[in-house]
């Protein structure tokens, strides 16, 4: 997220708010909220470029423009 790449919005679980008596269940049960969330395909491609150029692991993104 440091990067700076343009469109990316930013990881899921940051991008809403969890009540704390839920928080534990919701973070051990929901294991999507390490997406990463996109404004498009590019940016996309620019995080995972990034994230393999650096050799940072993978990740699994949600592109908003290609979501109906």
């Amino acid at each position: 997220m440091k990067a700076n790449i343009p469109g990316v919005v930013g990881r899921l679980g940051d991008l809403g708010e969890i009540p704390r008596d839920y928080d534990e269940i919701i973070t051990t049960a929901c294991g999507r909220l390490d997406n990463i969330v996109t404004e498009t395909y590019e940016a996309a491609s620019k995080v995972l470029d990034f994230l393999k150029k650096n050799k940072l692991g993978r990740a699994t993104c949600i592109i908003l423009d290609k979501i109906s």
